[in-house]
């Protein structure tokens, strides 16, 4: 049986279809997961949660789908995730983490260059990928490779062949200056080695199923949240009410026209919004009613956010337009996260210098939404401690919900 003909009979309700899946690819996902983590019981657990999020995922994957690949990408994403939170327990909890120091002897740091190479074999193509995955981890010869792609044994020698060739360029860009057969030595033994366990039976990794499927669900949500405002940006307008200028204002940061204040206030209500309704989508099954409300709060900020886009543009004058983003990005920051005068100014400061680099407004905005995780670290490193775990809750400790607008101003420029 081939991958697809294992899930269609697991999804009719053949066990013992799952169970070949996992007999097969089990091997691989500890593997990859003991190289992201660097810990074999927390690697186990990874697998086993990369396994039950696939077992609930099954029926709903697009046929044609690599499920090599699709193993590949979850392992990456919940070894993340696992490293998260293994981060966050030692921080919080000092005496857990002196029981990690002292009870795991099989603890070890991932090698960079096989971690280097993960992300080169998630870098091919669909075809590539299985092609690779079947000659150097099951040990398919060229012409079993060809009879399960379709081509060749000629056309399957050629295609594992360019494919060794994209992973060398590939580990080239990375710093990485390797020969063809050192890449082919490297896969050879990327899954030599093999887990002690394989149930599906561990507390732990249910929990961290269950966490990672809220996580690529929200991101799942978002991901469509962003297209639609990216879609109707350009179809919606309408007029905006301006709002009075508070008279408790205190920023030593210079506003040219109050109403890009009013603006920016009113994208900080956006995004707390967003923020509130992100956590809420997390804790919330997808067979709850509120669950599809809370998916329509989401296509509503696309409408909010369009209006905002729309209005701000307007005002947008030459020669003042960077000063006048700066004002506007400075004050929605400033208002969400209610800072002090010093921390304003700060933020102005970077922000207008980071505009002021691009040969046009335009091209200085697109190249801040574009590096938006740089300029998270670099915006939050200028924050209190208090500030900067506000600026997590709201924006994500990622920043992915950071400058959005500048995305949105720029896309398709």
């Amino acid at each position: 049986m081939n991958d697809w003909e294992y899930v269609s009979a697991y999804v009719q309700g053949d066990e013992e279809a799952f169970e070949g899946l996992v007999a097969k690819y089990f091997r691989m996902v500890y593997a990859m997961a003991a190289r992201q983590v660097g810990d074999a019981h927390l690697a186990e657990e990874v697998a086993q949660s990369v396994f039950i999020i696939f077992s609930r995922k099954a029926s709903k994957l697009a046929p044609g789908v690599s499920v090599c690949g699709w193993l590949l990408q979850t392992t990456r994403f919940v070894s993340r995730d696992a490293i998260k939170m293994r981060q966050r327990r030692q921080q919080n909890e000092q005496a857990f983490a002196a029981s990690l120091d002292c009870g795991s002897p099989t603890k070890t740091s991932p090698n960079a260059i096989e971690a280097v190479l993960d992300e080169a074999l998630l870098a091919l193509p669909a075809a590539e990928q299985t092609g690779v995955m079947a000659h150097f981890y099951e040990g398919k010869n060229f012409r079993e490779i060809g009879e399960m792609l379709a081509i060749s044994e000629d056309g399957a020698q050629k295609r594992v062949s360019r494919s060794l060739a994209k992973l060398r360029a590939f580990l080239s860009r990375r710093g990485v200056k390797v020969s063809m057969s050192a890449v082919a030595g490297l896969l050879t033994t990327q899954f030599a080695g093999d887990a002690a366990a394989q149930t599906l039976s561990s507390a732990n990794a249910l929990s961290l199923a269950d966490r990672a499927s809220r996580l690529l669900r929200w991101r799942s949500v978002l991901g469509i949240g962003l297209k639609l405002i990216l879609a109707v940006a350009l179809l919606l307008g309408g007029s905006w009410t301006w709002r009075q200028r508070s008279n408790s204002t205190s920023s030593t940061v210079p506003v040219s026209d109050p109403r890009i204040e009013a603006l920016a206030k009113n994208w900080s209500e956006m995004v707390h919004r967003i923020a509130s309704v992100k956590q809420n989508l997390a804790t919330t099954p997808v067979n709850d009613a509120r669950f599809q409300t809370l998916l329509s709060e989401v296509n509503s900020f696309a409408g909010d956010a369009a209006r905002i886009r729309d209005a701000l543009s307007l005002l947008l004058t030459a020669p003042q337009e960077r000063d006048q983003v700066a004002e506007f990005l400075t004050e929605e920051v400033a208002e969400t996260l209610k800072l002090d005068s010093t921390e304003r100014r700060a933020v102005y400061a970077l922000v207008r210098d980071r505009l002021a680099r691009g040969a046009t407004p335009t091209e200085a905005m697109k190249a801040m939404a574009q590096d938006i995780p740089t300029e998270a670290v670099q915006i939050k490193a200028l924050l209190s401690a208090e500030h900067q775990k506000q600026f997590d809750s709201v924006y994500g400790a990622d920043g992915s919900g950071f400058f959005i607008y500048l995305r949105i101003a720029t896309a398709g420029k």
